[in-house]
């Protein structure tokens, strides 16, 4: 699945006429890695071993235009820093609410749900997320 969704990266940088740097790559792959949508902060962690030298606010700067250029995706957490999901295929989030555990979830009867085209005020919707907040199985299995 990481080379597929690096290829996919690669291509859409082509596509977009992004330039495709060392750096924006290995960020790209470092979430693609971590499927559990991990802070800005814990990508640097990652990157440090083969990029020492690279500073938490180019990590920040190369989160942004992705998230810009649309290659990422920003995650809304209970606990409130921003998380990323690389993964941009249509799918909901399981978010416990004790530990922060975020996971990926497909279910089918929800793929289909869109934002209504028309909101209050003129609000222009540009994409949603469907979370469902709850108890991961560790954290349920230590309330009882």
């Amino acid at each position: 699945m990481v080379e597929e969704w690096l290829a996919r990266f690669d291509e859409d940088c082509r596509k977009r006429k992004i330039r495709l740097t060392a750096q924006r790559r290995a960020v790209f792959k470092a979430l693609a890695e971590d499927l559990g949508h991990p802070r800005v902060e814990e990508v640097h962690q990652r990157l440090k071993k083969d990029w020492p030298s690279l500073p938490l606010p180019t990590v920040y700067r190369i989160v942004e235009d992705l998230i810009a250029s649309g290659l990422i995706r920003r995650v809304a957490s209970e606990d409130g820093p921003l998380r990323l999901d690389a993964n941009m295929e249509a799918h909901q989030h399981l978010v416990c609410r004790i530990c922060g555990r975020m996971e990926d979830w497909r279910d089918e009867r929800w793929a289909n749900v869109r934002a209504p085209s028309h909101l209050p005020n003129g609000f222009l919707a540009e994409e949603y997320d469907i979370r469902i907040s709850g108890l991961c199985r560790a954290c349920a299995a230590k309330k009882n």
